[in-house]
């Protein structure tokens, strides 16, 4: 058969059989006397073969070696590799498929569930990613989480956040300091610690946070650093 006719038998392309033979995957058939490329039944297998095991993960030169039922060593440890690295997808889809399912929960679109416990109202949205990737590797980022989205706590938080709403330049410093300890208050009984940020991260956070902030509200943010 001539390389079209083997191309539609094995659901390939004509440059696809072409490329298998400038890569050595496939064996140059004989050629009749006119020049043309005879292939056969078994040149059809080899191409079904080598098709199948690159779609299973492995390298063209190795499926050629399968293919031609050339199992050595390498082609063994070729295998175990391909193997592993499915895995390795494998786990690393599961994690995206969990953080996906996590950001689903926390019905906000394109946020991690942490950012989305941060988020009281739209404005807090810059602030919260950021603050989400500093601790996404902390080891109790889970349980902040979800310490966030007790409804008691998210209660008491957004009770403080129209507090907080409401300060202008009439807020007395009386005010702003039982304010600041009932901000102490809240994170104490539901035990959030966290390590403080760096320098350079707090200016990030503090740029984000302050664009939306009158002059007395910047005050009493700068006062809880």
């Amino acid at each position: 058969m001539r390389t079209a006719e083997l191309a539609a038998l094995a659901g390939v392309t004509i440059r696809t059989i072409r490329y298998y033979h400038q890569a050595g995957a496939l064996p140059e058939p004989r050629r009749l006397s006119n020049g043309y490329r005879d292939y056969d039944a078994e040149h059809v297998v080899a191409v079904l073969r080598i098709r199948q095991l690159t779609a299973s993960g492995l390298s063209l030169a190795h499926a050629a070696e399968v293919a031609a039922d050339s199992v050595s060593a390498s082609t063994e440890e070729a295998l175990d590799e391909v193997d592993r690295a499915l895995e390795a997808q494998i786990i690393a889809l599961t994690e995206q498929r969990q953080r996906l399912a996590r950001a689903r929960s926390g019905r906000h679109v394109g946020l991690s569930r942490l950012a989305a416990a941060v988020s009281l109202k739209p404005t807090d949205i810059p602030g919260a990613v950021l603050f989400a990737h500093l601790y996404d590797d902390h080891p109790d980022v889970e349980r902040l989480a979800d310490a966030l989205w007790d409804p008691e706590l998210r209660s008491a938080l957004s009770q403080f956040q129209d507090r907080f709403d409401a300060i202008d330049d009439h807020t007395s410093e009386e005010e702003l300091d039982e304010l600041a300890a009932r901000a102490t208050e809240i994170f104490a009984e539901h035990q959030i610690d966290l390590p403080p940020p760096t320098s350079e991260q707090q200016h990030l956070m503090l740029g984000l946070i302050e664009r939306y902030l009158n002059d007395r509200q910047k005050e009493f943010v700068r006062r809880q650093e």
